[in-house]
C-alpha cells in the first residue's frame, strides 16, 4: 500500500483536479437553453473547455466537424498530463492503447480518403488532433497512392496484423468495412493485452473492473448496430465483437441471435437487463441508458483507496463521454433546437446522479 501511495500520490492529485473540472448539471442546463451556435460556444468558453472553444471563436471557424475536432483536444490534453506523470512502462502502454482508438478513427478517415481519391486536403477537417501523442507515420501514410500501400506501411504497428488479415476481404468485397472493423478489433485487443500485462495485481484488478464494464457496454451497442442497422448475421456480428469484456462468448452469442432490440433487452445478463428495461425501442435510447450506467460505474473508481490506475482510466473514459454528449447537444442546438438534452445526453450528467455511483 505504501508503494502504491508513493507511486500514485502526485498522479492521483492531478487526476482528481482534472476530474473536478467536469461540467455541472447547471452547465448542461444553460447549454441546453442557449439560442444559437454562438451563444452555446460563448458559454462553453466560460468552462474548463475555454482554451479550445476560444480558438474556434477567435478564428471564426464554422462547421460541426471543426467543433468536434477542437473540443477533443481537451481530452487529449488530459491524456498527455497522465502520460507525463506515469513512469511505469506497462501503465503507459495501457493509456496509449486506450488512446489508440482515436488513432484508429483517423486511420479510417485516411483509408476512406485514399479509397475515394479525396486526399488529405479534403479530409483534414475530419481528423482528430492526435499528432502530439501518436507515433504512426501520418505524413508517409498520406503519401500512399492506394489502400493496399497504406496497409503495408502499417504492417509493423499494432494495427498491422488485423489489417493484413482483412485485406483480402476488402479486395473481394470492394468496400472498406472489413478494414474498419479490423482497426476497431486491433485497438481492443491491444487494450486487453495491455490491461493483462500490468505488473501490480491491484492495478490490474481495478483496471479490469473499469474496462470490463466499458467493453460490455460497447459490445451490446455494437452488436445491436451491426445486427439491426447494417443487417449482419448473428455470426458476423459476433465475429466483430470486442475483446476484454466481462461477458462470456455464450452470452454474446445469445445477444447476437436476438431478433430485434426488444428481444435483445430480454436476454441481456445482469445488470444490463434491468438497466435497459423500458427503452423506447431505438438504439439511441439503448446507448443512453447504458452510458448512464457506465458513468456511475466509472465514478465508483474514485471511491475507496485512490492509489490505482483504474482512477486514470475512469477519468479518461468519463471525459470522453462528456465530450460526446457536448457534441450531440451542440449539433442539436444547430439542427434540432427543439430537442431536449435528456433525449441525447446521459441523465447522470444532467442531474448529478450520485446515487447511481453508490448503487453501481
Amino acid at each position: 500500500m505504501l508503494g502504491a501511495a508513493i507511486r500514485y500520490s502526485y498522479l492521483n492529485a492531478k487526476t482528481r483536479t482534472m476530474h473536478s473540472m467536469r461540467l455541472r448539471p447547471s452547465d448542461w442546463h444553460i447549454l441546453e437553453t442557449t439560442k444559437d451556435r454562438d451563444a452555446f460556444l460563448h458559454y462553453l468558453a466560460t468552462t474548463s473547455y475555454a482554451p479550445w472553444i476560444t480558438e474556434i471563436l477567435e478564428q471564426k471557424e464554422q462547421g460541426d466537424e471543426v467543433f468536434e475536432r477542437k473540443i477533443f483536444g481537451a481530452l487529449f490534453n488530459d491524456y498527455r498530463k497522465i502520460l507525463g506523470a506515469l513512469r511505469d512502462a506497462s501503465s503507459r502502454e495501457l493509456i496509449l492503447a486506450l488512446f489508440s482508438r482515436f488513432e484508429g478513427e483517423n486511420l479510417k478517415i485516411l483509408l476512406r480518403a485514399l479509397f475515394s481519391g479525396l486526399g488529405k486536403a479534403g479530409a483534414a477537417h475530419l481528423l482528430y488532433p492526435v499528432e502530439r501523442l501518436s507515433r504512426l507515420p501520418w505524413e508517409r501514410l498520406w503519401q500512399q497512392k492506394n489502400v493496399r500501400d497504406a496497409v503495408k506501411l502499417l504492417e509493423k504497428t499494432a494495427f498491422g496484423p488485423m489489417l493484413n488479415h482483412a485485406l483480402s476481404q476488402f479486395e473481394a468485397q470492394g468496400r472498406l468495412f472489413p478494414l474498419e472493423m479490423a482497426i476497431d478489433i486491433a485497438c481492443f485487443r491491444r487494450i486487453d493485452a495491455a490491461a493483462g500485462a500490468i505488473g501490480s495485481r491491484t492495478d490490474r484488478s481495478r483496471v479490469r473492473d473499469v474496462l470490463g464494464s466499458y467493453v460490455d457496454m460497447l459490445n451490446i451497442c455494437h452488436i445491436a448496430r451491426l445486427r439491426f442497422v447494417y443487417g449482419l448475421s448473428p455470426e458476423e456480428a459476433l465475429n466483430y465483437s470486442y475483446s476484454g469484456g466481462n461477458m462470456d462468448l455464450r452470452t454474446l452469442h445469445a445477444i447476437a441471435r436476438a431478433s430485434d432490440l426488444s428481444a435483445m433487452a430480454k436476454v441481456l445478463p445482469r445488470p444490463f437487463g434491468g438497466v435497459v428495461q423500458g427503452i423506447a425501442g431505438d438504439l439511441t435510447s439503448l446507448r443512453l441508458k447504458l452510458e448512464e450506467w457506465l458513468i456511475g460505474r466509472l465514478r465508483r473508481a474514485f471511491l475507496g483507496s485512490p492509489f490505482h490506475l483504474g482512477v486514470q482510466v475512469a477519468h479518461l473514459l468519463e471525459k470522453e463521454l462528456e465530450i460526446r454528449g457536448l457534441i450531440s447537444l451542440y449539433q442539436a442546438r444547430i439542427h434540432s433546437p427543439a430537442m431536449k438534452a435528456e433525449d441525447i445526453v446521459p441523465g447522470i450528467f444532467l442531474k448529478g446522479g450520485e446515487h447511481l455511483v453508490q448503487a453501481g
